[in-house]
């Protein structure tokens, strides 16, 4: 088994645990109508009080190297009997912003950000102008990128942008073809 990953829901927001899969001192328990060899270890049964008030619920997802990189996951409700059905997606590629045949854009990393995000993409030489430009919540543009046909990646500094949610949106050729989230949280 490989690596897994768990996000846990809350009134207040989510956390995501990534890791990897360790020696099971209790029962595994397996996907509902997922491929055989696809199981986790729940948290709820780590610790049974995690599902509670806290928790709403829990998001289970495990991939299977020999399956090609599919990813396969389910969703566990508190006070609910049943789990979702079971979701499949490829894990091979890297999560993208934007991606058609004449570009494709990464999204963020790391994200949430402190000091500065990254973001990667590859044009072809078709494309007139691609840029990513950056809004504070309230709309205010804050920064702009002009994605150039020779470089590969652009470095976005985020230590001068207060702490809070920004919006990152890539306009190709003047149209606006894919907008995201980026967090800004400094160390204190």
């Amino acid at each position: 088994m490989g690596p897994f990953a768990l996000a846990q829901s809350t009134q207040s927001g989510s956390r995501l645990n990534m890791g990897t899969n360790k020696k099971a001192v209790i029962e595994r328990v397996r996907f509902n109508n997922g491929p055989k060899a696809m199981d986790y270890k729940p948290l709820s049964l780590q610790k049974p009080k995690t599902l509670n008030s806290f928790y709403r619920s829990l998001f289970f997802s495990s991939d299977d190297s020999e399956r090609g990189g599919v990813m396969v996951s389910e969703i566990s409700e508190s006070n609910v009997e049943r789990k979702s059905a079971p979701i499949e997606m490829n894990t091979n590629g890297e999560e993208q912003l934007f991606s058609n045949e004449l570009i494709t854009v990464s999204n963020v990393y790391p994200n949430p950000a402190s000091e500065y995000a990254e973001l990667d993409f590859t044009i072809q030489p078709n494309v007139r102008e691609a840029k990513v430009i950056f809004y504070s919540i309230l709309g205010s543009q804050m920064q702009e990128y002009n994605l150039k046909k020779s470089d590969r990646k652009i470095r976005i500094n985020t230590r001068e942008m207060p702490t809070g949610l920004y919006f990152y949106q890539l306009s190709l050729d003047g149209k606006k073809v894919a907008t995201k989230k980026m967090l800004v949280r400094h160390q204190q």
